[in-house]
């Protein structure tokens, strides 16, 4: 009896551990794309539950999945991307979360690029180009978090809709 459960175990049981083992790692390496939801808020706590008040904790458990930019904020920093666990909470900093929406669909940068068969450095000549703007729709959403020492000071969302901004009516 020991035997056959011993093989049972060897054919059945391993393999299965290991390809769930494999599924999970694959799926937390992955950075999900926010939903349009994810954007609104409601006075100054974000859909996820984060407030204005919270620390890093809180945010780390909220939005450890997500891609998180993060600069200092004074006036010569720029965006750049960070991980959530290494981002100097208790610096002058702001984070953001934010991605683009195309035709209503959330989208990362990587994907339209791949779509469109174009390099990063190309994405901002597409999206502001007349003839992609007139095929579709395309929003780009954020969500600021303002820090000072550790604790999260101001919380605002907005959204900058490209074919206002850039597009140009047709020549008649």
């Amino acid at each position: 009896m020991d035997m056959k459960l011993s093989r049972f175990i060897k054919k059945i049981v391993v393999p299965l551990l290991l390809f769930t083992l494999l599924l999970t790692g694959c799926e937390n390496s992955e950075q999900k794309v926010a939903s349009a939801e994810m954007f609104e808020l409601d006075g100054d706590t974000t859909s996820a539950g984060v407030s204005v008040g919270d620390g890093s904790a809180e945010f780390i458990k909220a939005y450890r999945d997500y891609v998180i930019w993060a600069a200092y904020t004074d006036s010569s920093s720029s965006y750049m991307v960070m991980s959530i666990n290494e981002i100097p909470y208790d610096d002058s900093i702001s984070t953001l979360i934010a991605n683009f929406f195309i035709d209503g669909v959330a989208t990362s940068e990587e994907d339209i690029c791949e779509d469109n068969e174009i390099e990063e450095s190309g994405l901002y000549s597409l999206l502001s180009s007349s003839s992609y703007l007139r095929a579709h729709e395309v929003i780009y959403r954020y969500l600021r978090f303002t820090w000072e020492n550790s604790i999260i000071t101001d919380i605002d969302s907005g959204e900058l809709n490209y074919n206002e901004t850039y597009e140009v009516p047709p020549n008649e």
